[in-house]
């Protein structure tokens, strides 16, 4: 949601002019004055979480570099965890986190892999699995940037970089395996990782870096793109493999809440299809009106028919897909996402990823039709049933047509 300069001026964070419970930007302010503490002239030392990033504007030419937690040692892996986030931190607490990190960027071309020495230190520190000692030497005294973005996780204060300096990271083998095998494409790289047990927001890591694919066509890649990417590919392939399981018996009904975002996702008998709605709340970040702001996606085995296309949705389908997998089964899935006003601030879409894991991992809910499903899922929406089911293809229409199987 956009704040026009004057309401802000007029406001100055105390009469919350603009509906929100807290003001983003106070208190992106008090987390800079927290590392201002930290951070003495031009060098900065400590910890990266490990965390990096490459941004997408002006590419080809693009912003490179890691985060560091100035005078952090032993205890900085928090600052870029999202697994650890979950249930445990709010949103406030995400803020803070994030805030505190400096970014201390250099510019290069995508391509050029071998040419930077700047470059191997960010790569070095996106090979390990843990935090790695890092002194960053700035142009100037770093800056505060106010940067919100619904994929992305909040940058805190940056400055360019002079030089980088890292410990010695450690490197999981099964990433250096296929780090190193420069004939594997970055598909099945990713693959092998994730089916390896390396965390997702690892992989993240390693393909924004240009770590993985074919030696002639490795690049840096955006980390919004790269989010995407992993995402994308992984949900693939185990709809390749979901495609092939039995139909579920029974509707499940699964719900959580985190940090101003409630979930509901309703697992039906029937071949794959999924379809995400999500109803934006008024005074929800993003939303000027007064009325609901709702979108469906839907994808089948083999189509998709998406009407914003964005990660929010590969996001959702990942744990998903892992559950059907876990479970050998395919089901026709509804998930509901409600962004509530309590959602001031955008912090990523990890918190998508997560909260969807974190739901399937609980006991479900067994309705025995999708009526009694969609009651009880209006008993905890705050909009109701009725909207999803005007917004959702397969509330409308799921049981419906009947099939060969019911004769």
């Amino acid at each position: 949601m956009k704040i026009s300069q004057s309401l802000c001026a007029s406001c100055k964070g105390s009469r919350r002019l603009c509906g929100r419970p807290v003001c983003p930007i106070l208190l992106r302010l008090r987390s800079h004055v927290e590392v201002s503490d930290r951070v003495s002239g031009r060098i900065i030392y400590g910890d990266s979480p490990p965390s990096a990033l490459v941004g997408e504007w002006g590419y080809p030419r693009v912003r490179v570099g890691p985060s560091v937690v100035p005078l952090i040692r032993n205890g900085a892996s928090i600052y870029d965890d999202p697994e650890r986030w979950w249930g445990n931190l709010q949103l406030e607490d995400i803020i803070r986190l994030r805030s505190t990190q400096v970014y201390s960027f250099f510019t290069t071309r995508v391509w050029r892999l071998s040419e930077n020495r700047l470059l191997e230190s960010v790569r070095e520190i996106s090979l390990s699995s843990r935090p790695v000692y890092t002194e960053a030497e700035l142009s100037k005294p770093p800056r505060l940037r106010l940067w919100f973005d619904g994929v992305l996780a909040p940058v805190g204060p940056t400055g360019r970089a002079k030089s980088l300096k890292v410990d010695n990271p450690h490197v999981p083998r099964r990433v250096d395996q296929l780090v190193s095998d420069v004939d594997a494409k970055a598909r099945v790289a990713t693959v092998e990782l994730y089916n390896a047990g390396v965390s997702v927001y690892h992989i993240v890591r390693l393909l924004q870096a240009g770590l993985l694919g074919v030696r002639v066509e490795r690049r840096l890649v955006p980390t919004r793109w790269a989010i995407t990417a992993v995402d994308s590919m992984l949900g693939d392939e185990l709809k390749r493999k979901v495609r092939y399981y039995k139909e579920l018996g029974s509707p499940l009904l699964f719900y959580t809440d985190y940090i101003g975002n409630h979930y509901e996702i309703l697992l039906l008998p029937g071949v794959y299809m999924l379809e995400v709605v999500e109803v934006w709340l008024p005074r929800s970040v993003w939303v000027k009106g007064e009325r609901p702001y709702v979108v469906s996606n839907v994808e089948t085995l083999h189509t998709k028919g998406f009407k914003i296309m964005d990660g929010g949705h590969y996001a959702m389908r990942l744990p998903i897909l892992e559950y059907l997998h876990r479970i050998r089964r395919q089901a026709t899935v509804l998930a509901v996402r409600e962004i509530r006003p309590e959602y001031y601030a955008p912090v990523g879409c990890w918190q998508i990823r997560e909260s969807v894991r974190n739901a399937l991992k609980g006991e479900p809910e067994k309705p025995e039709t999708i009526e009694e499903a969609l009651e009880l899922m209006s008993g905890r929406l705050k909009t109701g049933s009725e909207l999803i089911a005007k917004a959702s293809s397969i509330a409308r229409r799921y049981g419906r047509q009947r099939r060969l199987t019911d004769y």
